[in-house]
């Protein structure tokens, strides 16, 4: 996997692996590839199945600006931080997610991560592979990926023998920008655990 080389490259014997949404699905792949070579997994607004629907995936393929305004639509609780302290996260979310379009003129990165996240398949055989310590941090009010759509995989981690922490934090799909402090030190913690 690209992740065991860039492990490599880095000169990393063990690593955490963290990923959001369908980063979790990539991080939870790789440390089922990965063995003993990933310390702690932290999946961050998962699911299994990842299912995207039909609109997000036209939208994506043919007028991506509107398929990143229909995701950062969703995935927020809050159009800004609690206390209205720090930046817009919608306008920030956007922006972001129009420069990773325009990365790659080649592939329509956001149309190819939604096909990926709605076919794969493969999260309980990989909670079955695992050999660390699983943390699942869910928002509450996410409705890209609900907290109930995270069950099959709890269990499968669980049914595996696998630590499980399950920590669910007040907020919408993207934790980090709207419970910055909660997720970093719910993480934090289960690392250091």
């Amino acid at each position: 996997s690209f992740i065991g080389q860039l492990l490599d490259a880095a000169g990393l014997q063990k690593a955490a692996l963290i990923g959001h949404s369908w980063g979790s699905l990539i991080a939870m792949q790789a440390a089922a590839q990965l063995g003993a070579r990933v310390s702690h997994l932290v999946l961050v607004g998962t699911a299994a199945p990842m299912k995207v629907s039909p609109v997000l995936l036209e939208l994506a393929l043919n007028a991506p600006d509107k398929a990143i305004h229909m995701v950062q639509t969703f995935s927020r609780a809050t159009l800004a931080p609690p206390n209205g302290a720090g930046s817009w996260v919608f306008g920030a979310g956007t922006a972001l997610g129009k420069r990773v379009l325009a990365s790659n003129s080649q592939t329509n990165l956001l149309h190819t991560g939604f096909v990926a996240c709605d076919s794969y398949s493969g999260g309980e055989a990989a909670m079955a592979a695992l050999q660390c310590p699983v943390m699942f941090v869910l928002g509450e009010l996410d409705q890209m990926t609900p907290p109930k759509a995270a069950k099959g995989l709890v269990d499968a981690a669980k049914a595996a023998g696998q630590r499980v922490k399950l920590q669910t934090i007040p907020n919408g799909h993207n934790q980090m920008s709207e419970s910055p402090d909660d997720t970093l030190f719910a993480i934090r913690d289960f690392l250091a655990a």
